[in-house]
């Protein structure tokens, strides 16, 4: 490594870790501010509290640390141009490319640290902060993501269709129970129970209830009643829990290998499943953001002024800088509601903030470097 990659890896270092540890502590104190007075209530004490923050605090990291790539590139190089040594190493026939690609190595090392950090780490924080908010703080059963369900529709496997008035997931049991076949579209079967109980030795088993057969014209042709019918259903209770009303936030701290187990059963359940296929895609794209917001970074002061209005560029930069981070929070919003909703390819919508800002760094570094 030459003296100078190792002179603007160090004037980058410092204030990526004070950008790091200032916007995360800002965003942490104000979810604090926040969220404080209702835990509060709750009676917990200030060392649970305070632990809840701690756990919750890998995630947040991870959330800023593209941001505060792009403006640890612009206050190092920054900096350098203010004290015109950027003018100095120009003068001197080092490219704008050559000065920015300690800093882009350090981007795409910290992409796949981040990566690796989001694997594991973050998941097992994660799980730990929802632990101690839900059942620690907030008193809630030690299952508090299993909820008790009314009116409840899923689709089986073999073309089945379940629908029940109430569901109890922790019990396994449902109740006033339909399930109805169809084949080619119309209904072949339909039974009707006043029960369905999981048992972990036999499955699901009906009870109280009458099986219905249609022939081809939608006609009744066999009526059976019966007390008790083992009916095979592959699903076990806690697949019917799985949905997809789970915040895009909480699913993002979910490891790749949770995330795609959710998916699985999403699939198995007929449920839709594309809002968590889009965040599976976010966990691999949004960590090469510090690559792709570092190649901001570092353009940027190539595009101020230099010398005696150094300060004035540098001024206008962090603000450029803030508004290219809040656009790219805002892209990959845009991109996850383009996805949910079909407009846009599962794929694309993931890499949306990322293509469309790799294309503005690209371009502004090989403006900078002419």
């Amino acid at each position: 490594m030459k003296v100078l990659d190792k002179y603007i890896i160090k004037e980058f270092l410092a204030p990526l870790g004070l950008v790091v540890l200032g916007i995360s502590t800002l965003v942490l104190l104000v979810q604090a501010v926040d969220n404080l007075p209702r835990l509060r209530e709750t009676g917990a004490s200030n060392q649970l509290i305070l632990l809840y923050y701690l756990t919750d605090f890998p995630f947040l990291v991870t959330q800023v640390i593209p941001i505060a790539m792009m403006l640890a590139a612009l206050i190092a190089l920054g900096s350098l141009a203010r004290s015109s040594e950027l003018t100095a190493a120009r003068a001197g026939g080092v490219s704008a490319f050559r000065i920015a690609l300690p800093i882009l190595v350090v981007g795409l090392l910290l992409s796949l640290a981040l990566f690796a950090v989001s694997e594991t780490l973050v998941p097992k924080a994660s799980y730990y902060s929802r632990y101690i908010k839900k059942v620690k703080i907030e008193k809630r059963d030690m299952n508090y993501d299993v909820a008790w369900r009314s009116n409840m529709a899923k689709s089986l496997s073999g073309d089945r269709q379940l629908f029940c008035k109430e569901y109890d997931s922790a019990a396994g049991v449902m109740r006033e129970v339909i399930i109805i076949t169809r084949k080619d579209g119309r209904i072949a079967e339909r039974i009707d129970a006043e029960r369905m109980v999981y048992e972990k030795a036999s499955g699901w088993t009906l009870s109280d209830g009458v099986e219905r057969i249609f022939d081809e014209s939608g006609e009744e042709k066999a009526l059976r009643n019966f007390s008790r019918w083992r009916v095979d259903i592959a699903e076990i209770p806690e697949d019917f829990m799985v949905d997809s009303d789970k915040r895009e936030q909480d699913l993002l701290q979910l490891s790749m290998a949770e995330l795609s187990d959710i998916i699985q059963v999403l699939k198995k359940t007929g449920a839709s499943y594309r809002k968590e296929l889009i965040c599976l895609h976010l966990r691999v794209s949004y960590p090469l953001s510090c690559f792709i917001l570092a190649l901001l970074g570092v353009s940027l002061p190539f595009l101020f002024p230099f010398g005696r209005r150094a300060m004035a560029g540098a001024a206008l930069g962090v603000l450029v800088a803030l508004g290219c981070g809040m656009f790219y929070l805002v892209f990959i919003q845009v991109g996850i509601s383009l996805g949910k909703s079909g407009n846009l390819p599962i794929l694309l919508s993931a890499w949306l903030g990322n293509l469309v800002f790799l294309t503005v760094g690209a371009g502004a570094l090989w403006k900078a470097n002419r």
